[in-house]
């Protein structure tokens, strides 16, 4: 039954849900990191369907077994990073600057703008926090906000986007989050298996 599941609605499932992800999040997102991609290459959402739905099934897989498939999470991971670096450094902008306003996302966010864009600068950077899971807190902290620098000095560098204080802010948050959210469930996980034991 589980393989029936597995080859026909596990894979139907995570089309739609890409589909879904895409036209409420994914779009607004990606038209304002890759605006000159996006409305050059038409086929860019078809491709970013494919791989959200690629993932989404590939996550899917692993929780239904129950169990960590590590080739699977290399492929995942593997997905992922290549898309978080598209991201990160394609954009076509030739724009360099720098943005200390650290929390002006706030006002925009409150007042219904640019909401897409600040949970998605959380929510992209949360698989990075779930490697984390063996260091400590403050190790995973100081980790994160030198990786991230990195990545927004080198976008300064490339002169493909801003050195933005406020991107710094959301996405430390966001590994910090897979951080914890791993962190808290191996904790339950040991819990119950020292109650089952005893």
């Amino acid at each position: 039954m589980k393989k029936i599941l597995t080859w026909t609605v596990l894979p139907v499932t995570s089309i739609l849900l890409a589909v879904f992800l895409y036209f409420h999040f994914f779009e607004g997102w990606m038209y304002f990191y890759l605006n000159q991609l996006m409305r050059n290459y038409s086929f860019m959402d078809y491709i970013t369907i494919a791989i959200t739905a690629a993932l989404v099934y590939l996550a899917a897989v692993q929780i239904m077994s129950l169990e960590l498939n590590l080739k699977l999470l290399v492929i995942s991971y593997l997905i992922y990073f290549g898309c978080l670096f598209f991201l990160l450094f394609a954009k076509d902008s030739h724009t360099r600057g720098l943005s200390f306003d650290t929390f002006g996302f706030i006002k925009p966010f409150v007042e219904g703008n640019l909401r897409v864009i600040t949970v998605g600068n959380v929510v992209a950077f949360i698989p990075i926090g779930f490697l984390m899971w063996k260091l400590k807190g403050y190790q995973a902290l100081v980790l994160a906000l030198g990786l991230i620098t990195g990545v927004e000095s080198m976008q300064y560098y490339f002169a493909v986007g801003y050195f933005d204080t406020g991107d710094i802010f959301l996405n430390v948050c966001g590994i910090m989050i897979g951080y914890l959210v791993l962190r808290l469930a191996i904790l339950i996980i040991n819990r119950k298996q020292k109650h089952v034991s005893s």
